[in-house]
């Protein structure tokens, strides 16, 4: 397999996985392991990042409405839950 069809895989590999309870990186470590071809660390950062960018894309009205109107008490309390998901 090319390994331009490889990058392509894994980037849908990792958009799908992104959004679904499940680990996005696992699955793109297994998938690079299972090809036989497994990249860099550089490569499995910039391939999630844009995973990442995504999510943040479609959920920016919510962000920005979290960061205008963090003082009120329903905006703070979702700030914290999302402060301990990240945790």
């Amino acid at each position: 397999m090319s390994d331009w069809l490889q990058t392509v895989l894994l980037g849908v590999i990792e958009g799908i996985t992104e959004f679904l309870p499940i680990s996005s990186t696992g699955h793109l470590l297994l998938a690079e392991y299972f090809m036989g071809n497994l990249r860099s660390e550089f490569f499995n950062i910039g391939i999630q990042s844009g995973a990442v960018l995504a999510v943040v894309l479609i959920y920016r009205e919510k962000l920005v409405h979290l960061a205008l109107h963090w003082r009120q008490p329903e905006q703070l309390d979702y700030i914290l839950k999302l402060a301990a998901a990240f945790s």
